[in-house]
């Protein structure tokens, strides 16, 4: 039987849908290869429906757990980290510490204090009784150079298990505002009036500004409390928990678990609401002399536009995620001021009793 011919179409077909292929795959990586630079101009979509069923018993589970251990007696053994998250006073907050360790007469390591640079996120070895900074959650890791071990009982010494943990958090509509425009308007000296007044910017503008802008130390505006607490610390990891495909409501499962798990050792501020300083007062009552008053103060030079009700709704969309954490927050440091003791009933160490009250600036 003879053989039909091969016809000619099914070859120039083939190379046709080869060639097709090759185009897709092409596109598909200059797409993810630019998917940083798409996160804002795709439409938002606050959470996945796997993220709102998840975060509640998060939340939940985050509020039952045991309050931290107060720590009487700062020391290199048992150390307390202030996790600063920018645009939450925490350089006021760290001026604070450094005034109250020196009266206590306590060992510190603080960023732009003492010769220590501002741009650092490691202590390295230095070894002390107080970290402050822009550390990430983890670093306590390196406290476990000094771990030693007892021959006798047959176990290890490490400080890390002893250490202490404090941070700042604030309204993330706030924080987003006040990044805005000290960290890109002043610090990146940007002239153009348009970008100079986030009221002006389209949403698309606004969230491409907060996603992909970066600020002279190389770090975004976004989700500034998972950066810290979380373990997260890429910025492209972080815009994503931003964006909007739902598939990334994964990512910000993950990020909400790991920084609840994390914060439940910790004892957290709130800007916005003085009483959580008591809570400083009496988890380290050797800081108790600086944390007595809180005064907001604006540092930001670069002059503010009124806020319209467009810009905040794309600020909260933006910071759906933080808005969860904060609130979840919100709700702890209520917990854990129904702990205290009354009021009244609070001391001072003896020996700053009868001394004048210092007050806390907030910037």
């Amino acid at each position: 039987m003879e053989r039909s011919k091969p016809r000619m179409g099914r070859p120039v077909l083939g190379l046709t849908l080869a060639f097709a292929a090759l185009l897709l795959i092409s596109r598909a990586l200059q797409s993810s290869r630019g998917s940083a630079a798409s996160y804002a101009a795709a439409e938002y979509r606050p959470s996945s429906a796997a993220l709102a069923s998840a975060v509640p018993p998060m939340v939940e589970a985050f509020l039952a757990t045991p309050l931290p251990p107060r720590n009487l007696n700062l020391s290199e053994d048992a150390p307390l980290f202030f996790f600063h998250q920018r645009k939450t006073a925490g350089s006021s907050m760290r001026q604070a510490i450094v005034q109250a360790a020196k009266a206590a007469n306590l060992s510190y390591f603080v960023s732009c204090h003492d010769g220590v640079p501002c741009d650092l996120y490691h202590i390295g070895t230095n070894f002390s009784a107080i970290y402050a900074g822009h550390f990430y959650w983890g670093e306590q890791r390196e406290l476990s150079r000094q771990s030693s071990f007892d021959p006798a009982t047959g176990t290890w010494h490490n400080p890390r298990h002893s250490a202490s943990c404090l941070t700042v958090f604030r309204d993330p509509v706030a924080r987003l505002e006040s990044c805005y425009y000290y960290r890109f308007v002043q610090e990146r000296r940007i002239k153009h009036q348009h970008y100079r007044c986030m009221n002006l910017l389209t949403n698309a503008e606004l969230r491409n500004m907060l996603t992909n802008g970066r600020t002279i130390w190389g770090r975004g505006c976004l989700n500034e409390p998972f950066r810290i607490l979380s373990g997260l610390s890429d910025e492209l990891d972080l815009a994503a928990l931003s964006s909007s495909p739902s598939t990334k409501g994964s990512l910000l499962t993950a990020a909400m678990s790991l920084t609840l798990s994390h914060l439940s050792g910790c004892v957290p501020l709130v800007l916005e609401d003085p009483r959580s300083l008591r809570l400083v007062r009496h988890w380290f009552p050797q800081l108790a002399p600086a944390f007595m008053e809180l005064q907001q103060v604006r540092k930001t030079k670069a002059a503010r536009c009124p806020m319209s009700n467009r810009t905040r709704a794309t600020l909260e969309e933006l910071g759906a995620g933080e808005r969860m954490l904060y609130d979840a927050v919100q709700r702890r440091m209520e917990v854990m001021l129904a702990a205290l003791p009354p009021e009244a009933e609070e001391q001072l160490p003896p020996e700053v009793e009868e001394e004048e009250e210092e007050s806390l600036t907030y910037t």
